[in-house]
């Protein structure tokens, strides 16, 4: 599956220089003083590799809404684009959530009790919200066999995230393309506003 390139969507904002700003083998042997910030945070805190992350995953967001609406609204752009940038966005935020159920919340679940739990019940959610969009993709994705077999693979892991909690899938059926275009829409935007929401309240926890 083909990746947006350099100066596209997520690896577009992930600055490298945050990360070599933390590597020991480059960073100067002395403290330095932080003489900018983010949000409060010291321009060398490694807590910066997880708020450009979710910066770098609200963009890509934006432009999976923004590529449905300009398709249900005037037509431009295609289901096979859109399917492929929500796959690759899909991939990135579970490996993103996985970071976070590994590393962060279990350390911030030392100082304030269940956020570990209360997290991951979330993470589990918004799966869920993916699964919508993937079923609702590969019942319209037509002639793209390859696309097709990466959509239902994301619909088998979600279900198995689920387990016995998964709705059994059913055939998506519309009244017309543009039925189709619009749910399109409004499924990407609830990612959005979903996935959004969540990732503020995580940056003000942690």
């Amino acid at each position: 599956m083909a990746t947006p390139l350099a100066g596209d969507g997520v690896l577009a904002l992930i600055p490298q220089e945050v990360v070599n700003s933390i590597d020991p083998v480059q960073s100067s042997p002395a403290p330095a003083v932080a003489t900018a910030t983010f949000g409060g945070l010291p321009e060398r805190s490694p807590i910066l590799i997880f708020v450009y992350f979710q910066k770098a995953i609200r963009s890509e967001l934006d432009r999976l809404h923004h590529g449905a609406v300009s398709l249900a609204t005037d037509g431009s752009g295609d289901v096979h684009s859109l399917a492929e940038r929500c796959v690759f966005l899909y991939d990135i935020y579970q490996h993103h959530c996985n970071a976070e159920d590994a590393v962060i919340f279990p350390a911030l679940d030392i100082r304030v009790k269940n956020v570990a739990r209360t997290y991951s019940i979330e993470h589990k959610g918004e799966s869920h919200l993916f699964y919508d969009v993937f079923v609702l993709l590969v019942s319209h994705v037509k002639n793209e066999d390859r696309i097709r077999r990466e959509l239902a693979l994301r619909i088998e892991s979600t279900k198995i995230s689920f387990g016995q909690h998964m709705p059994k899938e059913e055939k998506q059926v519309f009244v017309s393309e543009d039925h189709f275009r619009r749910e399109l829409a409004s499924c990407t935007g609830v990612i959005k506003t979903s996935l959004s929401q969540h990732m503020s309240k995580e940056e003000e926890q942690v």
